[in-house]
């Protein structure tokens, strides 16, 4: 799954700075989206409900942000958009496993950004 990590600077503050993550295939756009917006803004509880469900602590869970839901599944997790409105992106599935890994990562990327660590752009292809 190949992505890009980049840094979107809108503003002159310090804090004025954004994460973007991209994956290069087009069908990950919800997921792009689902780790831009919702881990970015409830990283704590997102990460809660995918790790009781990969450790085994609950069958199944969710989640829902301020414009995507997730569906956790033990084997797999569905990612959507609240509005059904085809022209946002249509759903996702990942293995439950790999959204975990990409939430971790993601908040390590995000806290390497603040740090101002000079990696960016950053293409990652597992």
């Amino acid at each position: 799954m190949e992505r890009i990590y980049s840094v979107v600077v809108f503003g002159n503050e310090e804090n004025d700075i954004m994460l973007v993550l991209k994956f290069t295939d087009q069908k990950f756009q919800s997921l792009s989206d689902f780790l831009d917006f919702e881990v970015h803004n409830f990283y704590p509880h997102i990460y809660k409900e995918l790790e009781a469900v990969v450790t085994g602590q609950k069958e199944e869970s969710d989640f829902g942000g301020n414009m995507l839901n997730i569906d956790i599944g033990k084997e797999e997790t569905e990612v959507y958009y609240q509005m059904d409105d085809e022209s946002l992106g249509e759903p996702c599935f990942i293995s439950t496993d790999e959204l975990y890994k990409l939430v971790i990562e993601w908040k390590e990327m995000e806290d390497k950004m603040y740090r101002g660590e000079d990696i960016f752009p950053l293409m990652i292809e597992d």
